[in-house]
């Protein structure tokens, strides 16, 4: 076992230990510090590890990993990246520390495995403690187009923006925030940014809405693509009515280990039986 292994290894016993004490003794801060470690850890030791693996192409902010013959799609997903990035450090009030680094996977059932996830699951990029990982744009877009037609289809369609903001949203709230909550920031700052969407925020259909409680599985869901968009309708209630700097304050409070109930009462002075009734009747008056 090399010196940096054994390192390595003895770090994660220490980390463990001490999380597992103040586990016991502090369970909300511990938790929120654990999450915190555990993306730093994971961070860190991704860039490290790939550094010696894959080809390393740098920005400002992020690098991106990726095998021999995926330089053209690395500087996308890098450009992209780093386009991206200015508008939510500025939406967030925040920067993020680098370098963030970024895993480009050759086949969609490489990115999935590493998730554990079946080989034919739909997804084109994911975030997870500190890093991202995305599925080559040419395995999804048609490389044949011009080169800038190539590009903007992927900036337009592509993860980058979406992933991003998990990334901010994961460094406010020190990874306590509800799925929904969470996709629908996404989903509302990606609008911004590309004009993407599921669905027209003011043309959900109410009539297939899932509760709060459901949306608490978000994950388990059947119907993913309308509970995405019910996250961002409800997101984009929530900004049009209580602005942008509420939703802030919501995931900071978060971050201080509020539940969602504790967050909206807090920042809102809602709950969620009138956070439904509110949402609701914004949808109904917008399709009048």
């Amino acid at each position: 076992m090399s010196l940096r292994i054994h390192f390595l290894v003895k770090l994660t016993v220490v980390v463990v230990l001490v999380s597992s004490i103040l586990f016991t003794k502090l369970p909300t801060a511990a938790t929120l510090y654990i999450n915190s470690l555990i993306r730093e850890i994971n961070k860190r030791g991704l860039a490290w590890y790939h550094s010696r693996a894959m080809n390393a192409l740098d920005g400002e902010r992020f690098v991106v990993f990726h095998q021999d013959g995926k330089q053209l799609e690395a500087r996308m997903i890098l450009d992209a990246a780093e386009g991206f990035y200015p508008a939510l450090a500025e939406n967030f009030g925040f920067e993020i520390p680098g370098p963030i680094p970024v895993l480009l996977y050759t086949d969609r059932e490489g990115l999935n495995r590493s998730f554990g996830w079946p080989a034919d699951a739909n997804t084109v990029g994911v975030y997870w403690a500190g890093s991202i990982r995305v599925l080559s744009p040419d395995v999804w877009i048609d490389p044949e187009e011009e080169e800038q037609d190539y590009y903007q289809a992927f900036v337009d369609l592509g993860p980058m923006a979406h992933e991003i903001v998990h990334l901010f949203v994961d460094y406010l709230t020190r990874g306590n925030c509800p799925r929904w909550f969470n996709e629908g920031v996404a989903q509302y700052q990606e609008y911004l940014l590309t004009g993407f969407h599921f669905g027209e925020a003011r043309f959900f259909p109410l009539e297939n809405a899932y509760t709060f409680a459901e949306l608490a599985d978000f994950d388990s869901l059947e119907d993913q693509n309308l509970a995405y968009h019910q996250s961002f309708s409800i997101m984009t209630f929530l900004v049009e009515s209580y602005g942008w700097p509420a939703v802030i304050r919501v995931l900071d409070a978060f971050g201080r280990g509020a539940s969602l109930e504790e967050a909206l009462e807090q920042v809102l002075d809602l709950d969620l039986n009138t956070l439904d009734g509110e949402w609701k009747r914004w949808v109904a008056h917008m399709q009048e």
